[in-house]
């Protein structure tokens, strides 16, 4: 028998109010899915059940959305490159589905249409929007009013200034943007002085970076030259390793890819992509409690002249890992958003289902997407997390930040009737190391009425285990697909916590990235 781990926790503790940041906003597949029942459904799902209130996605000017189209697109005749027009209904069909989902769109204005583009490049293999500057400042910034007054007269100006508008995603990756720094900030320059021209009430920031980089270049930019900005945006994953760059690793995973997909010779593209997309995680040991500390830092430079959206985050930006199916990522979001809490205006987890196709659409049920939900909408363990910390109460227990073994936070209603204990394990890296005991006493003014327990481990919530004690079927109908959600649903488990006239005491064991709740009611 292990020593336990031990937490005590007094009646007196300090309390904070939270913000439940992470409620704010979810990140999505590329806009043209928006228009697909299944991805709607789901949306109004993620919304009825986990109470999130925007969701954000790339490319609303992708030449696929049609924004700007053009005779010769489809006759190729002398001339008739010179009939052309705007066309932004294919958006609003796409903002109407989020609206009817009970949600906002997070407008991101990307990428560059292939019109008005400098280059010809693509961001993505999957996506014919361009990475480009404009090559007509005065072209680019007529296309972003024309669309900022189409918004207006669709949903009015009242509804739409609630909206927040980002300028472009990642621009200081050369996937998502061909420019350097300054050419983004000139775009970004031109675009917010576009906006506000049509509507100063609109909200309107940048620079969306990935691993919080450009910020105080960016603010220094945009102040010295009075532009507007309303926001901070920017992007963090920490199993992205900061230290090198997208094509580096694709480099990498390209030469090791070769081997590997030579050794296995054939299989489902799956395959192939989860033997060259390695998840980093957990091939080398990463340090926990990133999170805190680059949301910290980025707290401390912006010195609260601004609120700051993480419009990305995530355990890792590996699409098709297979741990994003499994409890690691629970875990992970849970240490996080708890650790997060002070220095966040609101944020965005990536994303809410595996409906996307950044690069490609993947048909297999569990294919390590980044979704809470599978393509066919089956909750995965971290949508059980955050439906655990949808009902967290309004007040949290200042507790030391710790990146102890086993960890805990606690929560409580307004009233302090209620109390809500969350138990973790957190690693960047799965293990199969032996179990860890721990003893959480919490100070109460009487008895608790009653203690619900909710676990998030190899047992509980654990959908892709139903799913392979099924045979792992590629095609599934609506009886298995709902037989895999009912058998890994949340469990409410009675919890007998031991009374000693001053604290009740609740006691456990778990393993790597385990996940305990308790529930308890005064």
């Amino acid at each position: 028998m292990n020593r336990p781990y031990v937490f005590d926790i007094p009646q007196n503790t300090e309390r904070a109010a939270t913000n439940k940041h992470w409620q704010f906003c979810v990140g999505s597949g590329q806009a043209k899915l928006a228009v697909r029942s299944d991805y709607a459904k789901q949306l109004k799902y993620i919304h009825d059940e986990l109470g999130i209130q925007r969701v954000r996605f790339h490319g609303i000017f992708d030449d696929s959305m049609q924004a700007y189209m053009g005779m010769d697109d489809y006759v190729h005749l002398p001339g008739a490159k010179n009939f052309n027009n705007y066309n932004f209904r294919n958006i609003g069909v796409a903002y109407d589905a989020v609206l009817e989902a009970g949600m906002q769109p997070w407008v991101e204005l990307s990428f560059m249409p292939s019109r008005l583009a400098k280059n010809s490049k693509n961001v993505t293999a999957n996506s014919d929007g361009k990475c480009s500057m404009p090559k007509s400042d005065e072209k680019w910034v007529d296309f972003i009013q024309a669309f900022i007054r189409f918004l207006l007269h669709r949903y009015g100006d009242e509804e739409v200034e609630t909206w927040f508008f980002e300028v472009w995603n990642e621009p200081n990756m050369p996937l998502f943007f061909s420019g350097s720094m300054e050419d983004y900030f000139h775009l970004y320059e031109i675009t917010s002085q576009a906006v506000k021209r049509v509507n100063p009430k609109l909200r309107v920031g940048g620079p969306s970076s990935a691993v919080g980089v450009w910020i105080p270049e960016f603010i220094d930019f945009c102040e010295s030259r009075h532009l507007p900005l309303d926001f901070i945006s920017t992007h963090f994953y920490p199993g992205s390793n900061q230290e090198e760059s997208f094509f580096k690793f694709m480099f990498n995973a390209k030469v090791g890819g070769t081997m590997r997909l030579f050794k296995l010779k054939s299989g489902r593209a799956l395959d192939g992509y989860q033997m060259i997309l390695q998840d980093k995680t957990e091939m080398c040991f990463m340090p926990k409690g990133q999170m805190y500390d680059v949301t910290r830092r980025i707290h401390e430079q912006i010195a609260q002249r601004y609120p700051i959206y993480y419009s990305e985050w995530n355990c890792n930006a590996i699409l098709m890992s297979p741990t994003n199916d499994d409890k690691k990522v629970a875990c992970f979001q849970i240490k996080s958003i708890d650790e997060m809490e002070p220095y966040v205006t609101g944020s965005s987890i990536w994303s809410f289902s595996d409906i996307f196709d950044e690069f490609t659409l993947i048909p297999d049920q569990f294919s390590g997407g980044f979704g809470l939900l599978t393509i066919d909408g089956i909750p995965k363990p971290q949508f059980h997390a955050l439906k655990l910390m949808s009902t967290a109460g309004e007040k949290k227990l200042v507790l030391p930040h710790t990146n102890d073994e086993v960890e805990i936070s606690v929560y409580e209603s307004k009233d302090g009737k209620k109390k809500q204990v969350f138990v973790f394990r957190q690693r960047m890296k799965n293990s199969e190391d032996p179990a860890c005991d721990y003893l959480v006493n919490v100070e109460m003014e009487r008895k608790p009425q009653k203690i619900t327990h909710y676990r998030i481990d190899k047992d509980y919530c654990n959908p892709k285990r139903v799913w392979n004690e099924m045979g792992s079927p590629i095609e599934m109908n609506r009886q298995e697909i709902n037989y895999i959600c009912n058998n890994s649903k949340l469990v409410p488990i009675c919890y007998d916590g031991a009374w000693d006239g001053k604290y009740i005491s609740l006691a456990g064991s778990m393993f790597v990235n385990d996940v305990h709740y308790y529930e308890i009611e005064q």
